[in-house]
């Protein structure tokens, strides 16, 4: 059986991804600081090597990982605190690392790695430039990784959801301006005017966790927002 392993996996994207890996026959491992047993911290070293010496025990290998855990930082670069700053890299894109880094050797005949990003990585939304500049490092590094990780079979691809409905999603609105709460509420940027559901994007994640011709690429489920 095939083993992926899941960060942010509790709730939100990751949970439903978690949903659709087990109904294709994998056997899933939650990482999430919510996670049933053991939590997981991505912006902790200690955390991954041990959810990772764990995973090598329990099932000897990992075939699929996808890099789901984020933070959400609100400001602008003036009001923006330096501990969001770098608490959203930490997470976002060095949890990336991180979690790449101790996965990577589990993955001996193969693999594949899908990275969570954001529509805002491709066309930028207000008060949130932590967010957004992290969210741009992830599709870079995704590219970077795909290109260095290729020789030994593992591909490495992106998804960059729009607005999704999830408990995340909703506690970032929370948190905007009047304003910007109002702009982003009508979905006039986009074609699909609605949010999608967290199940669409996962779609998106496992698609690009089994198709096996598909490394480096940069997959935008925003109802058309980034096109235009």
């Amino acid at each position: 059986m095939s083993v992926a392993v899941v960060t942010g996996g509790a709730s939100g994207i990751g949970a439903a991804v978690v949903e659709l890996l087990r109904d294709k026959g994998f056997k899933v491992v939650i990482a999430d600081l919510n996670a049933p047993g053991p939590p997981t911290d991505v912006s902790s070293d200690e955390s991954v090597t041990a959810l990772a010496e764990r995973v090598a025990a329990e099932h000897g290998r990992c075939d699929v990982l996808v890099n789901c855990a984020a933070v959400v930082a609100v400001g602008d670069v003036c009001t923006v605190s330096e501990e969001d700053w770098h608490r959203t890299f930490d997470v976002n894109v060095t949890g990336i690392w991180r979690t790449a880094r101790a996965f990577i050797p589990l993955m001996r005949d193969g693999g594949a790695i899908v990275n969570v990003a954001s529509a805002a990585a491709l066309r930028a939304i207000p008060e949130m430039p932590a967010y957004v500049a992290s969210k741009a490092a992830v599709v870079g590094l995704t590219r970077a990784m795909a290109i260095d990780h290729a020789p030994q079979g593992i591909r490495v691809n992106c998804v960059c959801p729009g607005q999704v409905d999830t408990p995340l999603a909703r506690s970032t609105q929370a948190r905007r301006s009047d304003g910007t709460r109002a702009d982003i509420a009508n979905f006039e940027p986009y074609l699909i005017k609605r949010a999608a559901e967290a199940a669409e994007i996962a779609e998106a994640v496992v698609l690009l966790a089994t198709n096996g011709y598909t490394t480096g690429a940069t997959l935008a489920v925003d109802g058309g927002r980034s096109m235009h």
